[in-house]
């Protein structure tokens, strides 16, 4: 077993501040730290479509059982990063249950990750250099796509020991 530190900081001027100003009344300052067991770690860097289906990230009965797990008894950590040099092009997240049918392929008016609509199956969307640090049991197949192509995505997942 080994022990991660992941620690999120945020903090900004208050709304009022001449030089770039905050989103609130008042200055913010928030730090979360936690020390975390993990036994592994998987990392890769990715290409997703940007057309046709979308790209199986990551299939969750892979590393947990099919099913019936408890909370907190499987699963890991999981840090998602837009890695894109740069651009406005988009990174999009989405799930479905482990072994379900993957989303449709991408395009308006179906239920991929790029839908519009309430249809989709997309969790996030990435701009370049945005991150994600979730907790993920397991019980999801995690897909992603971009909204254009030669985009980066990279992910670490800490399995939870």
């Amino acid at each position: 077993m080994a022990t991660i530190t992941p620690t999120l900081t945020l903090t900004s001027n208050a709304s009022t501040a001449t030089t770039l100003p905050g989103p609130i009344s008042v200055a913010l300052s928030l730090s979360a730290t936690d020390s975390l067991t993990v036994d592994s770690v998987e990392s890769k860097i990715v290409t997703p479509a940007n057309s046709g289906a979308p790209t199986l990230l990551l299939a969750g009965n892979t590393y947990g059982p099919d099913s019936g797990d408890t909370g907190g008894t499987h699963g890991g950590y999981l840090y998602l990063k837009n890695a894109t040099a740069t651009g406005t092009s988009l990174i999009y997240i989405g799930t479905v249950l482990q072994g379900a049918s993957a989303p449709a392929n991408m395009g308006a008016g179906t239920t991929a990750l790029d839908n519009a609509d309430d249809a989709t199956f997309r969790l996030m969307t990435l701009k370049v250099g945005e991150f994600a640090w979730i907790p993920w049991d397991y019980m999801q197949d995690i897909y992603c796509g971009a909204s254009s192509g030669s985009q980066s995505l990279e992910y670490f997942l800490f399995d939870r020991g």
